[in-house]
């Protein structure tokens, strides 16, 4: 069955089953409007998802169908309700462990630059400074990975490096902050002040 959802892309909140760990997960049926090749040419059966965990060292030990059920049976129905009338067609479970980048605070102005003094040579990933080709997707893994590799591909064809082809990809920009993150940041920054000539680090970093 096609299961609706507000938006494609959702997030787990802090739920007891994941043990910790972060979690994702997209409707990849309101994503890719071609459904009989999500389905790999095969007749639609209804909604397609790619869910992902991190930080998910307590759940590598699961065994597949422990994965899928936690899946159907706890975390997806918490979410969107509907998911507890849905059955599972087929699935695919893979394991990557240590494959999520741990920032340490402070780190940021030793990352690499996106534009290098190369002209032909960009660096793309979540860990790249994007200069003032900067996007608001900072924290996220995936996404930042993504706009960096636009924006990689898009500082080559505004230099010349790909020679006639100077089409440049659209990045969308992420929303503007709700207010409360807004005052929450100035109230950071003007606490930061207040240390900084104390010679005190971040209260906020362990």
């Amino acid at each position: 069955r096609y299961v609706p959802t507000d938006a494609p892309s959702n997030v787990f909140g802090r739920l007891e089953g994941l043990r910790g760990a972060g979690g994702t997960f997209f409707m990849l049926d309101q994503l890719q409007p071609d459904q009989a090749a999500l389905w790999g040419g095969a007749e639609p059966q209804g909604s397609v998802l790619a869910c992902d965990f991190y930080n998910a060292s307590a759940l590598l030990g699961l065994s597949d169908e422990d994965v899928v059920q936690l899946l159907m049976r706890e975390l997806l129905p918490t979410a969107i309700p509907e998911f507890s009338s849905a059955n599972v067609v087929d699935s695919f479970v893979q394991r990557y462990a240590g494959t999520v980048t741990w920032f340490a605070p402070g780190s940021y102005r030793k990352r690499p630059p996106l534009q290098t003094s190369v002209p032909n040579l960009m660096c793309a990933g979540d860990l790249v400074r994007m200069g003032d080709r900067e996007h608001g997707s900072k924290g996220l893994c995936q996404e930042r990975a993504y706009v960096s590799g636009l924006e990689a591909a898009n500082a080559l064809a505004r230099n010349g490096s790909l020679g006639a082809c100077t089409a440049q990809h659209p990045v969308i920009p992420v929303r503007a902050d709700e207010p409360q993150v807004v005052l929450a940041r100035s109230m950071n920054k003007r606490v930061m002040e207040a240390l900084k000539p104390l010679g005190l680090a971040s209260p906020w970093a362990r």
